[in-house]
This record gives C-alpha cells, structure tokens and sequence, in this order.
C-alpha cells in the first residue's frame, strides 16, 4: 500500500508561491493575498505556512491558556437574559426558556421587593443551572445570599448598586464588561485591552482588600461582545486568555487554574438591521460560532431585536437560543477542544493581535482611560465612514434593502462609558 504522504506531497513555500502567481493572472501577490483591516488596524496575509515562527505548539490544558483550560470537552453554557416585566411574566418567561434548552439565565432584580424576587425564581432549579444576578440593596443582598446557600446557586451576583454589601460567598461577585467596548465602535484589540485593563485593576482591589490572589481571581467574571469579523473574533478570546495569564501569573496564584478567565461572550447589535431579520439570524450565527470555537464558559444570545420598539420578542428569543443548541447538540462544537488549532494564518493572526493589544493595554495603564476613549471614537466614525461610502457591505443596511421592512426602529438610551453614543443602524444607514 502507498504511503498517505507519498500520494499527496507537500509542496515549498516557493513552489506554492510560484503556483498562485500564475493563478491570479498577473496580480501580484501583495495586491491579492496580502490585506490591510481599517478598523482592527492591522496587517495580514490570506496564506500561511507550516514553517512560520508564529506557528503555536501548545495543547489545551497547557498555559499560557491560550487554546482554553478545558482538557476534556468544549462544553458551554446557553444563557437567556430575563427582560424585566411583572414578576409573574419573568418567571413564567424564565422557565420557559430554560424547558427550551437553555443552562443559564441572567435576572437583574432591579427594585423589585423581596416578595417579588421569590416569584420571580419560583420553582427554578438554581442547582442544575448557571444563574447570573444583579441586585442593587441590602435586602436583596441578604435574599440572594441566603438563596445561594440554600439552593447551591453557581454563577454571577453583581451588584449595582452605590453602596458596598460585602460578596456573597461561591459566586462570582466581580462583571469586566468589555463588551461596551463594541458597544461604542471599538475594535477587538481595545476591547481585549480594556478588559486587561479593568480586570487587573479589579484583582489589586481585591488582593488589597486582604483576598489572596486565588480567591480574587476566582471572583472575576468577563463579559465579552460578538461581531461579524469571524476570524478576529475567534482569535479575540484566544489571545485574552493568553493575556490574563500573563497578568495573573505576575501575582504568583499558587493555583495555576487560578490564571484562567471565565468568559460570557454575548451577541449585540453594532451590525444588526431591523430590517433585515434573516441576515440578522445569519449574523448571530456566526458571531456564537466563532465564540464557540474561541473556547468561551457562557454563550448569551440576545433578540436582535430587544433594543427596539418591537414587543414580539418571543420569536427571536426562540431563534436566538436554537441557534446555541444547533451549535451544541447537532454540530457537537461541546465535544471538540479548540478545533481552530493548528491553522498557520490563525496563529499568525494570534500572535499580531497579541502584540497589539498588550501594546494598547500598557498604554492604558500608563495613560489612563482618557487615551482609549478617544482611540475608540475614531475607530467608530472610520466604521460609520466604511459603510456609509459602501467600502464595506452590511446586507440590508447599505446594499439589497427589504422592500416592505417591519415598522420597528432602536429604542434605547443606554450610552457607554467612553463618551459617545451607541453605534446603530437606522434607515439604511449606521449612525452615532
């Protein structure tokens, strides 16, 4: 029998080199294969090679972390955001979700009484689930504390609130939120940077609090946002946790899972079109797929929708939530660990990334968050700029519009930390 390698040689750098040059017809290959990315502000080739010096040879379970800490699976958690309704119709709502398929839900408690907040989580088997909160009193301090006892609750309680109450104890009581990064128009290298950033200032507070390392690592949660630049997103949690390691590892944990992030990736809505629902669907898809891969803890799919006029939000949520499942349960993306290892151009996009956003987190550190505020708005007006002259083609923002559009439009007033507004679509156009 014929050995495997024999039937399918491996060709040179210059012999493949040689071969595409005739392929493309007298375009060059920097022209052709060689690309500049405006708003990720980077330099990358479409083509890698097995010899490159970027070549990563770690394996899952090793640090730096950088392929993931899991060893034995990729599995995640599906989580729902609980919108705020009646105390009944949160509970309703969050049952139901969780009888669809999800393994976690996010409840924020808002000024609800405590009698609220018992029907609110009626009947809801915190033990078998992720459960994510966010209280802003003592009362529900104390409610929540003794409901985590006494149902082993896992997950997140984040307090939002002027007034400290203490931790509540076997949760994570501490939510970096670099999402709003992507929020306001940022790119990956900031979001990953702002993360470093608040994260490292959240472990000194707490070490200085009198927590070991260990226990102030262990109280860190990250919530990360998901948009449509698949590769950049995936390598985005890659590169993180090779980061944080870096930075937790300067405090010498005695444990070394001590220096592995836990990470929420949650789909927004930067490069969603109320218009164009079934690109939308599209887009989450690939956005849940790429964090997925990246090796992500929980996965929360949000309606594209939810920022909007639109009340009919059972449908989406539904949409959203099977789009997690389809990845988990008939794509078996849970039962495979970092199956992007090994891509020669992803670990030479890794280690480009990696650079330049340790390069944005030292900056931070030394100049203060008044420097990424004013990175990021200029890489939000070049997004708004890039589609608005049609450099770059959203599907029912700027190109093929729905002719008989749903009569919706945004309806929100968040704003974001960084001192411009979100960036969202409206009439066929992105704006700030």
């Amino acid at each position: 029998m014929n050995s495997f390698y024999d039937e399918f040689p491996t060709s040179t750098e210059s012999e493949w080199l040689e071969k595409v040059k005739v392929d493309l017809k007298g375009k060059s290959i920097e022209d052709a294969l060689h690309k500049f990315h405006p708003i990720e502000e980077m330099n990358y080739t479409s083509y890698g090679f097995s010899q490159e010096k970027n070549q990563m040879h770690t394996a899952p379970g090793q640090s730096d972390y950088s392929r993931g800490g899991k060893t034995t699976n990729n599995d995640w958690e599906n989580c729902v955001l609980v919108s705020k309704d009646t105390p009944q119709e949160m509970n309703a709502f969050a049952l139901k979700q969780l009888m669809n398929g999800a393994t976690g839900i996010k409840i924020d408690l808002a000024n609800f009484s405590i009698e609220d907040c018992n029907i609110i989580t009626k009947d809801i088997g915190f033990k078998h689930i992720t459960a994510s909160f966010f209280y802003s009193s003592k009362t529900q301090f104390d409610w929540l504390k003794n409901l985590a006892k006494e149902q082993r609750v896992s997950g997140t309680a984040i307090n939002t609130g002027n007034e400290s109450f203490g931790r509540i104890p076997n949760l994570k009581n501490e939510l970096i939120k670099a999402i709003d990064v992507q929020y306001a128009g940022g790119n990956v290298t900031q979001e990953i940077a702002y993360a470093l950033h608040k994260g490292h200032e959240t472990l000194f507070q707490l070490i200085s609090e009198g927590l070991s390392v260990d226990e102030a690592a262990a109280q860190i949660k990250f919530q990360f946002g998901l948009g449509s630049n698949f590769f950049f997103e995936l390598s985005k949690f890659k590169v993180f946790r090779s980061l944080w390691y870096t930075v937790v590892d300067a405090y010498n944990p005695e444990h070394s899972l001590s220096k592995i992030p836990y990470i929420e990736a949650e789909t927004g809505f930067l490069n969603k079109s109320l218009k164009d629902p079934h690109n939308n669907l599209l887009r989450q898809t690939t956005e849940a797929y790429a964090a997925v891969l990246g090796g992500i803890d929980e996965l929360t799919m949000r309606p594209y929708n939810a920022w909007s006029t639109d009340k009919d939000l059972e449908k989406t949520q539904r949409l959203g939530l099977n789009i997690a499942l389809l990845l988990k349960e008939e794509t078996y993306l849970d039962k495979v660990i970092d199956p992007a290892g090994g891509a020669y151009i992803l670990d030479e996009l890794y280690s480009e990334l990696r650079n330049n956003a340790w390069n944005c987190f030292q900056k931070l550190e030394t100049e203060g968050i008044d420097f990424l505020k004013k990175e990021i708005n200029k890489i939000a007006k070049t997004r708004i700029q890039l589609v608005e002259n049609k450099k770059n083609t959203l599907i029912g923002v700027n190109k093929y519009f729905n002719d008989k559009p749903k009569d919706i439009s945004w309806n929100v007033t968040t704003t974001t930390p960084f001192g411009n507004p979100l960036i969202l679509e409206k009439d066929c156009k992105v704006e700030i």
